[in-house]
């Protein structure tokens, strides 16, 4: 039986420019597109841009120029909307939504020619819901609607973004908000226990997940637009960095192939920093042309991914196969 290969890419708004650098020199090496390599997409906010561009067949290279060349599109502000939101939130969803349409078109999640799966939060009753195909398996009760609602939903970040209202579920603002901003564990449940059975056999499958840079720094909130700006960054973060372990407890006991990337960043660039993209590229490139994906999609012969019961797993140790790519120092112009 052929490989199956999953990709799940994190939340991270214009850092989504470091994945797509990483898949750019994926597609370069393995001379394929990525919607012909992996099987399954999933995504959270940007991580879910991502997903959809590719699951419609975009190149990462073509997906990375969108974000380069329309990233102001999407974080267009006006200050007026600010003040009517009462500070809720800093960008209209709609004008993103259009965006999307021009580069995704308007097709419904079962129209796609992978699986995916896109994570959201409700906002009456905080449930969370994960959009995906239909299938035998499941409920059925995602299939039918429109990828770019449920990408718009996904990326709808509170305090960024105003939330996004689904035909028949509510609104709904980005899966990160929880514990999806890294998804690759939620992607695993659904193929593992949501999809038809043997469709994707854990022994024989390989997670690719998907990093947007992170950047530690010692925080001091002193006022009340801090202090929610710090637990909107930690609800984001936390969660999303807890994933790759649970992935390692459940599933790499039995054998799954993981492989976790991520870039640790020279200095914080926030979510919405347009006027960092060139730095992001200069980043991504940097960070994506130490990667020697063949060698990172190969499976270690004749032993599983991970050699320790869950019992043993230290709580916050890090993924065996996670690679953290260090950033490297700018040379000084001559």
């Amino acid at each position: 039986m052929a490989r199956k290969r999953i990709l799940a890419i994190d939340g991270g708004g214009i850092r989504g420019i470091i994945p797509l650098c990483a898949l750019v020199e994926l597609e370069k090496q393995l001379k394929q597109p990525a919607r012909e390599f992996f099987s399954f997409m999933a995504g959270t906010s940007t991580g879910a841009i991502i997903g959809a561009g590719l699951a419609r067949g975009l190149s990462a290279e073509r997906c990375l120029q969108l974000y380069i060349e329309l990233g102001d599109r999407a974080f267009r502000r006006n200050p007026l909307d600010w003040i009517i939101s009462l500070g809720s939130f800093k960008y209209r969803t709609a004008p993103l939504v259009k965006l999307l349409k021009e580069f995704l078109g308007n097709p419904i999640l079962n129209e796609l020619p992978v699986d995916v799966m896109f994570t959201a939060m409700r906002v009456r009753d905080g449930k969370p819901f994960y959009f995906v195909k239909d299938n035998p398996a499941n409920e059925q009760l995602t299939g039918k609607l429109r990828l770019v609602d449920c990408v718009a939903a996904s990326s709808a970040a509170p305090t960024f973004f105003e939330p996004w209202r689904v035909p028949g579920i509510g609104a709904c603002v980005d899966g990160g908000i929880g514990i999806a901003g890294n998804p690759c564990y939620q992607a695993c449940v659904e193929a593992f226990h949501y999809m038809p059975a043997g469709k994707y056999p854990i022994a024989e499958t390989t997670v690719v997940s998907l990093g947007t840079g992170f950047y530690k720094t010692q925080y001091d909130p002193s006022n009340l637009i801090e202090w929610v700006q710090w637990i909107v960054g930690e609800l984001l973060d936390e969660p999303a960095a807890q994933q790759t372990q649970l992935v390692q407890r459940h599933y790499a006991t039995q054998g799954l192939h993981l492989v976790r990337l991520n870039v640790q960043l020279p200095q914080e660039i926030g979510m919405d920093d347009i006027g960092a993209i060139p730095r992001l590229v200069e980043i991504g490139k940097a960070a994506a042309a130490k990667l020697n994906w063949d060698a990172l999609l190969t499976p270690p012969a004749g032993e599983k991914t991970l050699e320790l019961a869950p019992s043993q797993l230290p709580r916050n140790a890090p993924a065996k196969n996670e690679v953290i790519i260090k950033p490297v120092k700018r040379r000084s112009a001559v």
